[in-house]
């Protein structure tokens, strides 16, 4: 069985029900507004106090009783940032020519009839998607930062971005204001109607 990622979000607090984790069929949990208690096949195996919103763990599922831990983020801030924005470890860059390079390569691999590309870019950074050939929706094909991750750029990418992020809004505002310092005004300007669900970058 997979890995199971839990976000803690301000709608689990006080839920009357135990709350799925994932796709799992054995594996619940709930949250006070504190504390977080996992449940395998109706039974408590763990329990975490000081949790908060925004909080993120990793249920490790391997069929027996499952085990839980903090998801990690990217350390480096350029990483966390493309992280963020779902471009997995094979398609980022962290210079213009390795992106030049890669973009060259994904627009080789993926030439099908009616494949285009579009993205954003800016000093110092660039974000690219395209079409899928199966179905809707896009592939995340090539990015790359090579300057200073902060406020400033964060703000700048996050507003020029327009697909939202696949990341729980409550995860995300925890991770800003820890990571950088943001305010709940700051946030606002930056997101204020988009769209979060699972995450699928690696």
């Amino acid at each position: 069985m997979a890995n199971q990622r839990l976000f803690i979000s301000n709608a689990d607090a006080f839920a009357e029900k135990l709350i799925q984790v994932g796709n799992s069929m054995s594996t619940t949990y709930s949250y006070d507004g504190d504390k977080l208690t996992l449940f395998w096949k109706g039974r408590k195996i763990t329990e975490r106090t000081g949790v908060k919103y925004g909080d993120a763990f990793i249920v490790h599922c391997d069929g027996s009783e499952p085990t839980i831990s903090k998801l990690k983020v990217p350390h480096r801030n350029n990483d966390l940032l493309m992280w963020l924005l779902s471009f997995n470890k094979e398609n980022r860059a962290y210079n213009e020519a390795t992106y030049q390079d890669l973009l060259a390569q994904q627009r080789e691999e993926n030439d099908w009839w009616g494949y285009r590309d579009w993205g954003i870019e800016g000093k110092g950074y660039a974000f690219t998607l395209c079409n899928r050939s199966d179905c809707g929706g896009v592939h995340h094909i090539a990015a790359f930062i090579d300057r200073k991750v902060d406020k400033a750029l964060i703000k700048e990418v996050l507003q020029g971005w327009e697909r939202g992020l696949y990341w729980p809004q409550d995860f995300v505002e925890r991770l800003l204001k820890k990571r950088f310092g943001f305010t709940d005004v700051e946030l606002s300007e930056i997101y204020p109607h988009s769209n979060y669900n699972i995450p699928l970058a690696e």
